[in-house]
Order: structure tokens, then sequence, then C-alpha cells
């Protein structure tokens, strides 16, 4: 500007000049004043911001949730832990936080904390926005965190998209910290696990190798988990759930909980029933069972399902089944004859084998046992509809002495560990199998089913007597023949366990919650029976039990508009179906593939995504 100046007239110079001067004193004069309304527009600005992002956009009412904050460089270990829900984004879609909450709920003033991983799928629609449906995929030891992670949409689309998903790794999981692992890290855990018995059945007094083994590791368990074997039990865990739900300002939960998620909502129910908005509870666990560490009608339905694999397969005849034969007797005849030859001849898998299909292969000798096959046939009880046309083939193979399909399943089930390298020479292919330590981060956690449950029972619960453990396998084969052998881990498990939960609820169990409880069942469940569902029901007032005609564990596995319409009318209108109402499945074992049933809504795509959902937990 100054040369600029230069160029005009005298005149022009003096005027130039009087206006600049003028100018400045105007600055002078008003320049602080507009710089503080200037700060003060700022601030109100920076205010209204901070309001705005404190304020739940569905409910329009102030949540306490706190702002969300930036996914740049997000990790579990950099959210700080909060006694409120800051959230986070994370996982692309998804907001996440860590609440700090007392380890000990009878002494919340002792300073020791649990810090929750906590997750939320927030609402798609706004209209008749209902507040969040907490979940729980079951366990104990399931990550909630992952649950939501692989089937928040899909759960959303089942409840109804005008609520949020949200859930949380309970005490010992995932990215909840202490975190309760029964060794230091993954690789002695995979050592050990190199030292696996067989089943109890399989050699004469196996029981007493079994029994000494399990108490020994029950031993390290306890000693690498702390204190927290005695602060993980189902109590604390209701009672962090509720914890959350103040966190977000809510009254009262809705909560859908499958399998141990059962036995975490049947708890809270008792413990809060004044809290109960909405409770769908699918596949349960039999409380009083659970609670007093008896273990016995969990098997009601297991032999039953077994039973049905062989009526299933005959009736699909060979070109669906391969393990056909001219009648169900008879295909258990081959069962059981395929398991009498693998008891003295097990078969041999040599590394020269190579799927040229899907590259599988091995890096050194592999063997297949009886104990093997049978648990691979126990467990596909899970899912049947998924599992048992590939165990036919798989069975068949093995009678023609080819052990690679059943290998590459196993390992692909993780009912098999992969070999891995002692050295973890980090040019291998198996080094990234041995980390030195365990990640905080939103996976299961298997060690923590046998803390919680373990530690569940009631002190005088014989984990020390292998005359009770004796007592307890008679009286499992005499009620479950062709399945005891397998299904007998789920009591030895907790052989030599001693700690036991500072805070175990007593009851009361009666109560008459402040909405009634929707319970699901199937007709054939292998490990969570509909006598079950039937049980619990009985303790919560005015409740009522949806019956799905289905085989397998919990209703998801199997789709069934039924169901998926009844569960979505409860959670929208509080509406129950009549008690006892039978829901017909839309598929069966050995019957038409998912693929082929006709989708005609965006409720049965999400039907089909809870059974995707059901094969992955």
């Amino acid at each position: 500007m100054g040369g600029k100046a230069k160029s005009i007239t005298a005149a022009n110079d003096e005027i130039f000049r009087l206006q600049h001067q003028q100018a400045s004193i105007l600055r002078q004069a008003y320049f602080p004043l507009v710089f503080k309304l200037f700060g003060i527009l700022l601030f109100v600005c920076l205010l209204f911001w901070r309001i705005w992002t404190s304020w739940d956009p569905l409910t329009r009412n102030f949540s306490g949730n706190g702002p969300v904050l930036s996914t740049q460089g997000w990790s579990w270990e950099a959210l700080k832990p909060s006694e409120q829900l800051i959230w986070s984004k994370c996982y692309h879609d998804l907001e996440c936080s860590r609440l700090s909450v007392p380890l000990d709920w009878l002494n919340p003033s002792d300073g020791r904390k649990v810090v929750l991983a906590v997750v939320r799928r927030s609402a798609t629609d706004h209209t008749n926005y209902l507040g969040p449906v907490f979940v729980n995929p079951g366990g104990p030891g399931g990550s909630g965190v992952e649950w939501v992670i692989e089937g928040g949409k899909t759960l959303q689309a089942a409840a109804g998209k005008n609520h949020d998903i949200i859930s949380w790794d309970p005490r010992g999981v995932g990215a909840t910290t202490p975190s309760a692992h029964c060794w230091s890290d993954p690789q002695e855990a995979q050592i050990w696990q190199m030292g696996k018995l067989g089943l109890v059945d399989s050699h004469p007094d196996m029981l007493y190798d079994i029994f000494a083994r399990i108490s020994s590791l029950n031993t390290q368990c306890e000693k690498n988990m702390g204190e927290l074997t005695k602060y993980a039990g189902t109590t604390s865990v209701a009672r962090d759930m509720l914890a959350i739900s103040e966190a977000l300002g809510l009254d009262q939960v809705r909560f859908w909980g499958q399998s141990y998620g059962t036995v975490l909502g049947g708890t809270f129910a008792a413990m809060f029933p004044e809290k109960v908005e909405r409770m769908v509870l699918d596949g349960n666990v039999n409380l009083g069972e659970w609670y007093n560490g008896t273990s016995i009608h969990f098997t009601d339905s297991t032999d039953s399902v077994m039973v049905a694999f062989f009526d299933l397969c005959h009736a699909a005849g060979p070109t669906r089944c391969a393990f056909y034969a001219p009648s169900p007797a008879a295909i258990q005849y081959r069962l059981e004859s395929l398991y009498a030859r693998l008891r003295k001849h097990p078969i041999q898998v040599f590394p020269d084998f190579l799927n040229i299909t899907t590259g599988f292969s091995i890096p050194r000798p592999e063997i297949i046992t009886y104990s093997d096959v049978n648990y691979m046939v126990i467990y596909a009880l899970y899912q049947p509809r998924l599992f048992w046309p590939k165990e036919a083939q798989i069975l068949s193979e093995l009678e023609k002495g080819n052990g690679a399909p059943f290998l590459e399943y196993a390992i692909e089930r993780g009912h098999r560990q992969t070999p891995f390298s002692c050295s973890c020479d980090p040019t291998s292919r198996d080094s990234s199998d041995c980390p030195s330590t365990y990640p905080i981060e939103a996976i299961g956690n298997a060690d923590t089913d046998r803390l919680v449950h373990c530690s569940e029972a009631p002190r005088d619960s014989n984990y020390h007597s292998i005359t009770s453990m004796e007592s307890y396998l008679t009286t499992l084969k005499a009620r479950s023949p062709l399945s005891y052998s397998a299904m007998f881990e789920n009591r030895v498990s907790c052989a030599g366990w001693e700690s036991r939960n500072v805070w175990r609820f007593e009851g009361p169990w009666h109560v008459t919650p402040a909405h009634p409880i929707l319970f699901i069942g199937n007709t054939f469940d292998n490990i969570t029976p509909l006598t079950s569902s039937v049980y619990n029901a009985g303790y919560f007032a005015n409740s009522s039990v949806l019956v799905q005609n289905s085989y397998g564990h919990c209703s998801l596995g199997t789709p069934s508009r039924c169901t998926m319409e009844a569960r979505k009318r409860y959670f929208q209108t509080g509406e129950l179906p009549k008690n006892g109402t039978l829901c017909q499945p839309e598929v069966v074992p050995f019957g038409d593939d998912l693929e082929d049933l006709k989708v005609e809504s965006e409720m049965d795509r999400a039907m089909l995504g809870l059974a995707d959902l059901a094969t992955r937990f």
C-alpha cells in the first residue's frame, strides 16, 4: 500500500493520511471491545457444541454419555477409564467406552477397580426410539463386544432399528481388565494343551488321569488369576450391567441373552425385578443347577438330539446324507462300529497330504483317535443344520481310513489346535501362534468359563472328591448313554477348584418383574433343554415360554419366521406370545440349504443373519 500512495496527488496523500489516522484511532478504541465480543461468541459456540455432543439425538434428553471422540489412532489401551461413559468411535460404525466399576461391589470404597469394555451400535431409526437392548452371547467367557462387532447390525434388525445395541466384555473376558488366564502367555497354554487326554471312556481308568490333570490345571488357573477368582461371578456381572444402565441414565433395562446369558439375565431379573423393561432368554441354563453345581439335567435332551441324527440321516437318503444306512438303527450301528475300530486303530495322517482346493496341509504326522471323533459328533449337536451334512461326509471318509477331511474340519472349528513352533521365529509360518502376551482385544476367553462356573457353586460342592466324581459319572452314563463321555467334561472341569465368589446371590428367586420375561427353548436342545426354560420361567411371574420345534443349542441357529416375529413384537410392544406357543422352523437338518429359502423381507434377511451369527459363536 505504501508504493501505491506515492503515485497519487498531494491532496489525496493528505486525505489518505487523515483517513489512516482516524482508522487507527477507531481501532485503538474499539478493538478490545470487538475482541471481547469475539471471545464471548467463541465460548458460546464451544459451549453449545459440548452440550449438543452430550445430548442424545434419539431421545433429545441429556444422556450423560459424554462426547464421542475421534477414531484416529483408536485402541482400547488409548481409551482412558472413567466412571462415566465417554464414547469413542471404533470398529468402523460402533462406539466404545471403558467404564470403571468396583472390583468388590460389597465394598466399593476399597479402591480396587474393574474396567469394563463397553460397545454400542446406535439406533438407525429415530422414530419411536425405545432405548438400548443389552445383549450377551453366552459362555461364560463369550465376548459381548465381539458379539456386537460380528452381529450388531443383525441383532438390531431383529429387535428393531429403533433400539441401540449395547454389550460389554464381562469380568475376565476380552478387552475388560484385569483379564483372567490360566497361563501367562498363549504359548504356555498351547504347550499344556498338547498333553490333552482322551474322553473318560476311551481307556480303562481314564477318569483318574483326567481328574488329576484337571485338578492340577485348576490350581495353576487360580494362582495365575489371583484375586479375580473371587470377584468374577454372575452376581457381580449383573451388578455391572446395572452400572452401565445407570451411566446411560436408564431407569430400566432391556436384555437379550442366550445360553449362559440366560443365567446372567435371570440373575439380574431376580436381583432387580423392578429394572426389567424387556428380557428375552433363549437356550436356558437351569438356574437351580447352575448355582448348586449338580450338572445333571443339562443332558435331558442330548441323546434325543443324537438319535435325531440317525433318524434324519435315514429320512434324507444317501444323496443328502453320506453316512446313510437302510435304517436309523443301522446308522447308529455303523457309527458305533467306527468308534470300536478307532479305539484299537487310530487313523494316521502324514505331512504329504495337501488339499488342492483349500490349500490345507500339516507340517508333521497326526493321529485321529476315538476321542477325537466322538467329540466331533457330540459337538455337532450344537448346530445340526450346519454340521450334520459335513459330519456325515467326514464319518464316511473315516470309514475308508481317510482322516484328512476330519483333521481339516477339526482345526477349522477349533477342536484341535494348529501345530505351532516353540521358537516363534518371525520367518516361520507358525510365528503368529505364540505371541508373548494376551492382547487387550474383544475376543472370547475359555479360561473364564471355568473361573465363573466353578466359583459359582456352593462351598460344599464335591469338587475334590474322586468318589463323588465316580458317582456322578455313573449317574450321567445312565441318563445319557450316547453322549455322557463328552458331556462329563461339564462337571469334571471344576475338579480341585478352591475359590468361591465373595458375592453370591442367594435369592429370593420367585419374583414379579416389572415386565414379564420371554423364554425361548428348542424342543431338542443338546445342552440347555426345554425343561430348563420351563423350570426358569417358574421363578418369574407372568412370564411365557415360546417353543421352537428344532434341534440344537438356542433358537438362532435354525431360522424361524414365527420366532422372529414373536420376539420382535415383544421388544416393540411388550406383547408376549401365549405360553407354550409352538413355532416351526423354515429348514431341517439334511434338508434345504439356507440359500434355497425365499427372502421376502428385511426380517427374513435378519433371520438368516442370526443363523449365520450363531455358527460363529
